[in-house]
């Protein structure tokens, strides 16, 4: 043992002697540190990176040398402890030296004068298998830094001698549980045995100086980090702009290296986050990312790794954590990535493995357990790191559940292939307006209803199925129904932005047997596309695909993905969808046959108003019986019902059925086909009233009602239509803007579609109500003062003589004098009645008020 440690101690003065190397030239010094480490021979039973070798020939050929002698030096380096910090599940060591200037400097030995030099930049042999995550420098971070082949270089320290009289604490922080910063322990056991050059400069010389040594050991007992060394990095997908996502595994065929082993590529997304906030740790969202991290298993060595389809390198070594020897690191790095870089959908990153042939069926990429290609068990632990170290997000990439269906809707278990099941999902069509766009999709199914017949393994019957929409839009978004009956048959799930939990809307219904059903959803703005529609990211194996969606059965389930490129009728060139003109749409279903003209009906809708608000549009359509009942035609006998029909686009017939804003609501039927329909029971005695709804988006009259019904519609009119016993009577009106017309939403809840009191708030009225009770609050307080006053006065008078008998109550009326604590409550001139609650009437062109048929507006 004696022996061995001599031989230790030989090999560290020999160290001494051996020294680095530096040449320089006119152009200055290309400076490269000879650790002995990259001077080791293989010898079997010596600890060969403390033995000296021959020295080269450094400075043959006419180049300059600088002195490396450490004796010649007063710089040293004093390791004193080492923490482990746990961020993100990922443990970070860190080791804590002292810089110093103190050393005895033999000036016999010292021939460039390197006893007063300053030091420029310090090198430190890193153990390469080690990755530094963060160095700190007398308390701050040291940007300036660099680990290389040649270890790690801690640049523009630029320090004199008596800066570093007293110490300056040095920090190094690496990934993993490291037992040493330096390689290789071997036969000196010293976690912080290390050895350094100093590089610096004498007035003489500015490439004199580069003393190679080794740290000396002084542990410190109970060692407290100084401030500012303490290693901290923010772990928090939240307060981080990127993630890894695992979009699955796919067969890449036969490795052409063997013929014999095959590839698989795991297949991942570097994708951005759907919201980053700072955690107070370090503000990382709008850091850069510099490499990935990713924890692999040893059983399949990887072949590539490309990132957006080209190849990039990358490195593995062990993953130095507890109880993970069959893990490594798999580290892809010179990312240099901000969010940005990224786009909508992020960038593919490739992770191509070799998986040689007679390998066990268990052996994955990233847990031991599942079958390659099938949802990891434990999914692959990844960390990204920022390039200033201070941000390392961590997180599992794997193939996430699906999104589970609306409470209530089927919820098959088995995934199978789309082209294994009988139906199919079309993206059919998307038509423009000015102020409105509407996606058509196709489903059809071919279930004759024999196992096999459908020609599809699976032959079901559709029970539901969802498109993922983003969650930003969730709440504009308006669905329609190819068949009235199955008005209501959906539902609308909001979804979280924070979470990046994708927002949906399932229909619950679908094709049963042989047939197709026509499905429509839309959304406030003219020439939208899928890309403003759908989510991105909503389901696994989406990829670059705009949207996705989920078919279900009653016992199989089946994903699938489109964008645009998909649709099976393109947009036309020249329409509004392409950018030009809004193209009209489809003439209405044909309902009202020889019509007669409404104003000779006895009961008709002859004025109508709307208000357009920035978000938002409010319609009412006044219905009253003529002023002259003995000059008009009868719309239907006494006692006998009739008809109201007002023809509306079809994309605000599908707002009113997905939110219901639309009142009365008894006796009322939507059609996108035909319009609103509202039964009245008996013709001859229906009051005044009105068909009132409101619309999302800031629509206009030739947004909500159709146009060209007819060669005499008026333009910016509506056309209604009255059928009762005596035929069909059809009249136009051109709804006039009333700015005091607004929705007041009713408080009712309903799982189907989207809460109204959300879509359309109700703003004014509450401030005029709130007003309202200030007002009264006010006057009643200042009847209480008068009444006080008055007590007050009557008791003076009768007691001082009628001190008061001069003032008349006149007096009372005025305002309480300056300076009153009450000054904040008098409002001389408020009183109840300059309140004016208007309801309108006939004679407005509105409705009068009646029971179980409100307006739905107010002034």
């Amino acid at each position: 043992m004696r022996t061995r440690a001599a031989l230790v101690l030989c090999g560290l003065l020999a160290l001494a002697a051996a020294g680095a190397s530096a040449q320089s030239g006119a152009a200055g010094l290309g400076f490269v540190p000879r650790f002995t480490r990259l001077l080791k021979q293989d010898l079997s039973s010596v600890a060969s990176y403390l033995m000296p070798t021959q020295q080269p020939s450094l400075c043959s050929g006419g180049q300059g040398c600088c002195q490396a002698d450490s004796y010649a030096s007063p710089y040293g380096l004093t390791y004193v402890n080492s923490t482990q910090q746990q961020f993100g599940g990922r443990t970070y060591t860190t080791f804590y030296y002292t810089f110093h200037s103190n050393h005895l400097c033999n000036t016999d030995l010292d021939e460039a004068q390197c006893c007063t030099a300053t030091a420029d930049n310090i090198w430190v042999d890193v153990d390469p298998t080690l990755r530094v995550k963060y160095v700190s420098f007398n308390g701050q971070r040291l940007a300036n830094t660099e680990q290389g082949e040649y270890g790690l270089k801690l640049g523009s320290v630029n320090l004199r001698v008596e800066q570093a009289a007293t110490g300056i604490p040095l920090a190094v922080t690496v990934e993993g549980a490291a037992d040493g910063l330096c390689p290789p322990p071997g036969l000196a056991p010293l976690p912080g045995l290390c050895e350094i050059v100093v590089q610096g400069a004498t007035p003489a010389n500015p490439n004199a100086c580069c003393p190679a040594t080794v740290t000396a050991i002084d542990l410190v007992p109970g060692f407290v980090p100084p401030a500012g060394s303490a290693f901290q990095c923010s772990a928090s997908l939240d307060a981080s702009p990127f993630q890894l996502v695992f979009d699955g595994a796919t067969s890449a065929g036969a490795d052409p290296a063997d013929g014999a082993s095959r590839l698989v590529s795991y297949n991942f997304r570097l994708a951005a986050t759907a919201s980053c906030r700072a955690n107070g740790v370090h503000d990382c969202c709008s850091a850069q990312l510099s490499y990935l991290d990713l924890k692999v298993t040893n059983g399949l060595p990887i072949a590539s790794v490309t990132l957006n389809g080209r190849a990039v390198g990358f490195s593995t070594s062990g993953f130095n954590e507890p109880n993970s020897a069959s893990y490594r690191s798999l580290v892809v790095d010179n990312l240099n990535l901000v969010a940005d870089d990224l786009g909508a959908v992020g960038l593919p990153l490739a992770v191509v493995v070799r998986v040689p042939a007679g390998a066990a069926e268990g052996a994955d990429l990233c847990d031991p357990n599942p079958v390659p290609g099938r949802s990891p068990s434990g999914g692959c632990a990844y960390y990204l790191h920022s390039e200033d170290g201070l941000c390392c997000p961590s997180g599992t990439a794997s193939l996430s559940n699906l999104p589970p269906p609306p409470v209530g809707t089927c919820n098959p278990k088995t995934a199978v292939p789309a082209a294994e099941a009988s139906v199919s999902l079309s993206y059919y069509e998307r038509s423009c307006s000015s102020a409105a766009t509407s996606f058509r999709f196709l489903l059809a199914n071919r279930n004759s209803g024999a196992n096999g017949a459908c020609g599809r393994p699976h032959c079901v019957d559709v029970c539901s199925w969802s498109l993922y929409v983003d969650p930003a839009v969730a709440s504009q978004v308006a669905v329609g129904h190819e068949l009235a009956f199955n008005n209501g048959k959906q539902v609308i799930s909001p979804g979280n932005l924070a979470t990046g939990t994708p927002a949906s809307v399932t229909f619950t219904y679908g094709p049963a047997g042989v047939s197709t059903a026509s499905f429509y959803v839309s959304l406030p703005a003219g020439g939208a596309t899928l890309s403003s529609l759908c989510a991105r990211n909503a389901l696994p194996g989406q990829g670059a695909k705009a949207c996705a969606a989920i078919i279900r059965s009653g016992d199989v389930f089946a994903t699938v993905f489109f964008d645009e490129a998909d649709v099976m009728v393109p947009v036309a060139p020249g329409s509004s969808c392409a950018g030009g003109a809004a193209l009209p749409p489809p003439p209405a279903a044909p309902t009202c046959t020889s019509p007669k003209p409404m104003s000779s009906a006895c009961l008709g809708v002859r004025a109508a108003r709307f208000n357009t608000l920035f978000t938002s549009a409010v319609f009412d359509f006044a219905l009253a019986p003529a002023a002259d009942s003995a000059a008009c035609v009868p719309v239907s006998a006494p006692g006998r019902p009739a008809t109201v029909r007002l023809l509306l686009t079809s994309s605000a017939v599908d707002q009113l059925v997905t939110r219901s804003q639309v009142r009365p609501t008894s006796g009322l039927s939507l059609d996108r086909n035909s319009g609103a329909a509202w039964a009245l029971p008996s013709a001859s005695t229906t009051p005044a009233t009105s068909l009132a709804f409101a619309v999302q988006g800031p629509l206009g009259v030739t947004d909500v009602c159709r146009q060209g019904v007819s060669p005499d519609q008026p333009a910016a009119s509506c056309t209604v239509e009255i059928t009762g016993d005596a035929g069909c009577f059809r009249g136009f009106v051109a709804p006039s803007a009333d700015g005091r017309l607004v929705w007041v939403s009713e408080q009712t809840s309903s799982s189907r579609g989207v809460d109204a009191a959300v879509v359309v708030p109700a703003v004014v009225v509450p401030v005029v109500v709130l007003l309202l009770a200030l007002l009264v609050l006010a006057a009643w307080y200042r009847r209480r003062q008068q009444q006080r006053y008055r007590s007050a006065g009557q008791g003076s008078a009768a007691g001082a003589g009628g001190s008061f008998s001069a003032h008349s109550d006149n007096d009372l009326q005025r305002p309480l004098a300056g300076g009153s604590l009450r000054d904040d409550l008098s409002v001389p001139s408020a009183s109840p009645s300059d309140v004016l609650i208007r309801v309108a009437g006939a004679s407005q062109g509105g409705a009068g008020p009646s029971a179980g048929s409100g307006t739905g507006w107010r002034r």
